[in-house]
């Protein structure tokens, strides 16, 4: 069943490249949808976009507001030069930050105390599919599986150690080793295409579009963003337009009202705000 859909994905990209689909015409580089703007963003084929309408993870504007995001800084203190041991404290401060926010600290939400019962890092966008008891349940099996990839030691898997590790310096080292090593990469090889690329996020809002970054190859984005890359190439992940935001997932179930979903939204749209943590 993986190969047959892999082999249709290969067909999808080969026509998109075929019909010159995977770069965008000159309307949608100026933020616009065109009509064939669909095909070009058709789930999990490969699209060439721009880093002026890209936003981080966090929802921040790579082209306005990038030093708002903590790994963004991060960039620019490593192409100063910057000793280890204070990029590690500097991370590690924002790990202390943010240990002490709960979600709702993140939405700013005054009537949803829901969230206010939950960690940071459990948050969820109104657009997706997990609810944020999914999250908090599942997110640091997935961390400790992510960071062990990287090497990272941990004393144990059980859930409380992997709890604790999640704000250590072990982490901020971890994280600011696989920053500086790929951005040393970078720096003296060019960028390494791979067939596995990440994946991205679309938002339309009427006739616009923007993007921002799924949950792999940020460092990536980054560090390109930072360098002066005027492009990313990235695989489309979901869709997410604003006239079914009743449809969205943690709307229709009540978790979000269609006020606060918009104003999340149009925080990632307008790229001037931190959403989410730094873990």
């Amino acid at each position: 069943m993986l190969d047959i859909k892999y082999r249709l994905v290969a067909c999808l990209d080969f026509l998109k490249r075929v019909l010159s689909l995977t770069t965008l015409n000159k309307n949608e580089l100026q933020g616009f949808i065109s009509p064939l703007t669909k095909f070009r963003f058709y789930p999990n084929t490969i699209i060439s976009v721009p880093f002026l309408f890209g936003r981080t993870i966090r929802g921040v504007s790579y082209n306005k507001n990038f030093m708002l995001d903590p790994y963004a800084r991060l960039c620019r203190d490593i192409s100063d030069n910057v000793e280890k041991n204070i990029l590690y404290e500097n991370i590690y401060k924002e790990f202390g930050a943010e240990k002490k926010m709960n979600a709702g600290n993140l939405i700013s939400s005054k009537n949803n105390t829901a969230l206010d019962k939950y960690p940071y890092w459990s948050i969820v966008m109104p657009w997706e599919n997990q609810t944020i008891d999914d999250k908090y349940k599942n997110y640091p099996g997935d961390f400790f599986k992510n960071r062990s990839s990287r090497n990272m030691q941990f004393k144990n898997n059980n859930r409380s150690s992997i709890l604790d590790a999640m704000h250590s310096i072990d982490l901020a080292r971890n994280k600011a080793d696989q920053m500086i090593n790929l951005y040393k990469s970078i720096c003296k090889k060019g960028l390494i295409e791979a067939s596995n690329k990440p994946k991205i996020n679309i938002l339309i809002n009427g006739r616009e579009w923007r993007w921002f970054m799924g949950a792999s190859g940020n460092h990536r984005s980054y560090i390109m963003s930072y360098l002066g890359y005027n492009f990313f190439t990235a695989r489309v992940g979901n869709i997410i337009d604003k006239k079914d935001i009743k449809k969205w997932h943690n709307v229709a179930n009540g978790f979000y009202t269609i006020e606060e979903a918009e104003e999340i939204f149009d925080n990632y749209f307008d790229g001037n705000k931190i959403i989410r943590g730094i873990i």
